[in-house]
C-alpha cells in the first residue's frame, strides 16, 4: 500500500502578483474613485440650481391662484363643457397648451371637470371641446380676446 503525504499539496499562502501589476490595479482605483467624486460633485452642484430660481417662461405658464380662483368664479365653479360644478384646482385648462408656450392668464385658462379636461387634452374629440372652449373665451373677453396673445414671447 502506497501513502501519499497530501499536508504539502495544500498551499494556503496566496500566490503575490508581480509589483508592476499591482501599481497598475491602485491606479485604476484611484482613477475610478476620482470619477466617482467628480460625478458626485456635478450632481451636487446640478441639483441646487434644480432647486433656485424657476426658468421665466416656467413662471409665465405656470397658473397662479389668484389666477385660478378669477376663472374659477368667471366660470361659476363648474366645467365649462358638461356643467359639473368642481372645485377652484379645476380652474387649470389651458386653451394654447403649456407645451405650446400657452401662458397662465385669465384669457388662456378655463374651468375643465377631470374627465373633460383629459378629452380636451388627449381624446378622440379634442377638435370639439377646443371649440366649445374658443366660444366660451371669445363670448367672455369679446373682440380683445386673441389668440396670439396668449403665448409666451421672449
Amino acid at each position: 500500500m502506497i501513502v501519499t503525504d497530501l499536508s504539502n499539496s495544500f498551499n494556503p499562502v496566496p500566490k503575490i502578483k508581480n509589483v508592476k501589476s499591482q501599481r497598475e490595479s491602485k491606479e485604476k482605483y484611484e482613477k475610478v474613485k476620482e470619477i466617482k467624486q467628480k460625478n458626485e460633485q456635478l450632481t451636487k452642484r446640478n441639483n441646487r440650481q434644480i432647486k433656485g430660481k424657476k426658468h421665466k417662461q416656467t413662471k409665465e405658464k405656470e397658473i397662479p391662484m389668484k389666477v385660478k380662483k378669477v376663472v374659477w368664479e368667471r366660470d361659476k365653479h363648474q366645467c365649462i363643457f358638461c356643467h359639473k360644478r368642481v372645485e377652484v384646482f379645476y380652474a387649470n385648462a389651458h386653451f394654447i397648451p403649456r407645451s405650446q408656450g400657452g401662458l397662465g392668464i385669465e384669457q388662456n385658462i378655463f374651468t375643465a371637470c377631470e374627465d373633460c379636461h383629459r378629452e380636451q387634452d388627449n381624446g378622440k374629440n379634442t377638435e370639439f371641446y377646443n371649440k366649445k372652449a374658443e366660444r366660451h373665451l371669445r363670448r367672455i373677453y369679446g373682440a380683445n380676446w386673441d389668440k396670439s396673445k396668449l403665448v409666451y414671447k421672449k
